[in-house]
């Protein structure tokens, strides 16, 4: 029987996957991302975590991607430069303790023009065009850093990232908007409508947040109306800063399903056409992939 341990490691999760006869069997998924892993101890925090998995009398071959292959990482897996092929990626072998287990983990990606970078979305990527070949367009991946990546014959060819979420956290945590926002839902009709407001006047986006205070203290619409408005002022600077990747083109959404279906509610009318994928399903593809291409490349 074929297993091996495929990791997503970031910033704040660890996700692990068990795959045998590849089938994912059993998964893993716990908030010790690498900030929160204690004095570097990253080999013990892994085998804490995957240790039911393991056998004495073999070696499990795990394949990781993300932020552990930061500088804040494990160990520091050099970027890989655009333009790239996904097929090519290279990959580093940490030096382990524990004989149970290897470890290979993937570089990331990034762009000296226009200085960029990322960690953990190309292994989206990767899972994405290996099912679907030939594809040119562009690529998103809404969330804390959103990304926009443009795909030539299966090379990624340059992007942009865009600080959307965390802009969205630190205005709607610690700003007076702290007192409008605090919702759960979207109106969506609403978010349009705040998106086309920036659209077309993006100048206003500064006094747009205001007004939003001031259109609750005077005329208290609800949390969900601001938190729309909000997302909608946010989502419009990306869009005018992404223009390029989007307008007139074929796009697909990888990440998880609320951030999709916003970003689909609002693209629709806006590009040629839009598919959307789930970032977890498309992680395992990827890993999936670079463990064909590790095969490949060991006998090269």
């Amino acid at each position: 029987m074929e297993k091996w341990i495929a990791v997503d490691w970031g910033t704040s999760t660890f996700r692990a996957y068990l795959v045998q006869n590849n089938k994912v069997s059993d998964t893993i998924e716990t908030k010790d991302g690498m900030k929160f892993v204690k004095s570097h101890l990253f080999e013990q925090t892994l085998l804490s975590l995957i240790d039911r998995w393991l056998n004495d009398d073999e070696i499990t071959e795990i394949l990781a991607s993300g932020m552990v292959g930061s500088k804040q990482g494990w160990e520091e897996a050099p970027y890989q430069q655009t333009p790239c092929n996904l097929k090519k990626l290279n990959y580093i072998t940490p030096t382990l303790k524990d004989n149970r287990i290897s470890l290979k983990i993937f570089s990331g990606i990034s762009q000296t023009h226009q200085p960029d970078v990322m960690r953990g979305e190309e292994t989206q990527i990767a899972g994405f065009l290996n099912e679907t070949l030939n594809f040119n367009g562009s690529i998103c991946l809404p969330g804390t850093h959103s990304k926009w990546v443009e795909i030539r014959n299966n090379n990624i060819i340059k992007f942009k990232t865009f600080m959307t979420g965390e802009l969205f956290e630190i205005i709607s945590k610690n700003s007076v908007l702290i007192h409008s926002v605090e919702a759960e839902k979207i109106d969506k009709m609403e978010l349009l409508k705040s998106v086309d407001k920036i659209l077309q006047k993006p100048e206003l986006f500064s006094n747009a947040l205001f007004q939003l205070r001031a259109d609750d203290l005077i005329n208290s619409k609800g949390p969900t109306i601001y938190k729309s408005r909000l997302s909608g002022y946010l989502l419009a600077i990306e869009l005018l800063g992404s223009v390029e990747f989007w307008e007139n083109n074929d796009i697909v959404l990888i990440g998880n399903p609320d951030l999709t279906e916003m970003y689909q509610f609002v693209l629709n009318k806006k590009v040629k056409s839009i598919k959307k994928f789930l970032s977890s399903d498309m992680v395992l593809k990827g890993l999936k992939n670079f463990k064909k291409i590790s095969i490949s490349l060991k006998h090269e």
